[in-house]
């Protein structure tokens, strides 16, 4: 039976690997030939695990209570829940929505440049064809690799946020 390393291989992954989610591949054949154990999973990144996003998203949840008390203001737990997420995170994610709206735009206005191109000469040029061949195809691919990353990262952003309010909630419950 195939053991996964104990590091996380999403650690140790290079740019293309990140960008295809090729880390997980090992992952996923061993699962796909038995059911997966504990002893298959890679430990959790520090920024995923529940305790510090609890401890993290209690932090700042102490400090906008301080600051509204200063202003005189109420405490707003949306302003402590986007603190606990780096802003490069949201930075990524707003990049990437920019760019998968570019190649949404771009792929039907190369469609139009090709088809334009083939109905208005009585001969075809195969090296122009096949450049806007070409150019459809890595604008879709860049399409889907924008919407995927970006889908990704939001949805660990959301978990993120999930994890660390149930159990801010949880804790608090606790208490009483």
């Amino acid at each position: 039976m195939e053991e996964v390393p104990v590091q996380n291989p999403r650690q140790s992954a290079g740019f293309l690997s990140l960008l295809t989610f090729s880390w997980i591949s090992n992952l996923l054949r061993i699962g796909s030939k038995q059911p997966l154990e504990e002893r298959h999973l890679f430990t959790i990144e520090s920024s995923f695990q529940a305790e510090r996003l609890v401890g993290d998203l209690e932090r700042e949840w102490l400090a906008e209570e301080r600051k509204s008390e200063r202003n005189r203001t109420k405490p707003r737990l949306w302003r402590a829940m986007m603190r606990i997420i780096p802003y490069r995170d949201y930075i990524t994610v707003g990049l990437l929505r920019i760019f998968y709206s570019i190649t949404l735009h771009l792929l039907p206005l190369l469609v139009w440049f090709f088809l334009r191109s083939i109905s208005t000469v009585s001969e075809i040029s195969y090296t122009k064809t096949l450049s806007f061949v070409v150019g459809i195809s890595a604008v879709t691919i860049a399409q889907s690799l924008g919407i995927s990353q970006g889908t990704f990262k939001a949805t660990m952003i959301a978990i993120k946020q999930k994890v660390g309010m149930i159990g801010l909630v949880y804790k608090k419950a606790s208490i009483y």
